[in-house]
């Protein structure tokens, strides 16, 4: 089978779909396509390398739409103890059981792993899921994490500079600093998001998470957001992120 030439940078393949929407893994993904419970622009579709344009085509999965008409866009204060998938294999609570019932398809815009708390971002406009999103772009996710002892300058020093874990993960330099009195508590801001990139940095160092929550994404905070609860995201708090990207690409 030939695959088509990708069109656009808007493109993903059917199963990349999917799984970037956080309905399913991409080989459980492959699975259902293949399968024939999805439908592309009202057409079963069994090829999961099959191209199209999110932001355009629609797709459902068993006569489900994936994407609603209207954008929609919200912020969420994560708890502890919930998975950031549509389903959990585990039969564990899901971020998806926090959101309105009467709330179109959305997706997260990355992801909370389940001892992490914290805002998470839903919408279903893929484009600005992929600006914030992308490690290219270099929008900055803000972090609060306690650990089991306090943290030495020489450590926070290293962050700063960029580091290399065990593993030879490069990291990029982050903004560091000390956030409590008894110096166990240390705020992080990454312009990238390596999987469990925070943790992995304290663990290089010997601390053990005691705590670990995301504060803001770019210029959106939790402030005023209680734990399990959602609120849409302005249009200007919007807009500033859009900015912010702008300015540092210049």
């Amino acid at each position: 089978m030939t695959v088509p030439t990708r069109r656009s940078r808007a493109q993903v393949t059917l199963a990349r779909a999917l799984s970037k929407f956080g309905f399913a893994s991409r080989s459980k993904a492959a699975v259902l396509i293949r399968e024939g419970h999805v439908r592309v622009n009202g057409r079963v579709v069994r090829d999961p390398d099959h191209w199209l344009d999110p932001r355009t085509d629609r797709i459902e999965v068993d006569g489900s739409r994936l994407l609603a008409e209207e954008f929609r866009y919200l912020a969420m204060h994560k708890p502890r103890g919930y998975v950031t998938t549509r389903a959990d294999e585990r039969g564990r609570e899901t971020v998806y059981a926090l959101l309105p019932p009467d709330m179109p398809w959305l997706f997260p815009v990355g992801r909370l792993d389940r001892e992490t708390s914290g805002l998470l971002l839903f919408t279903n406009d893929v484009r600005w899921g992929d600006m914030i999103s992308s490690p290219e772009h270099h929008v900055q996710k803000t972090y609060e994490v306690t650990v089991d002892r306090p943290v030495v300058e020489r450590d926070l020093e290293v962050m700063r500079n960029g580091m290399t874990l065990d593993d030879g993960t490069e990291l990029l330099p982050v903004e560091a600093r000390r956030s409590s009195r008894d110096g166990c508590t240390v705020v992080l801001t990454l312009t990238e998001g390596k999987n469990r990139q925070v943790r992995r940095m304290m663990e290089h160092f010997g601390y053990e998470v005691v705590a670990l929550v995301r504060t803001a994404i770019g210029t959106i905070t939790l402030k005023g957001l209680p734990v399990g609860q959602v609120r849409p995201v302005a249009a200007e708090e919007r807009r500033r992120i859009g900015d912010i990207r702008k300015k540092e690409k210049t």
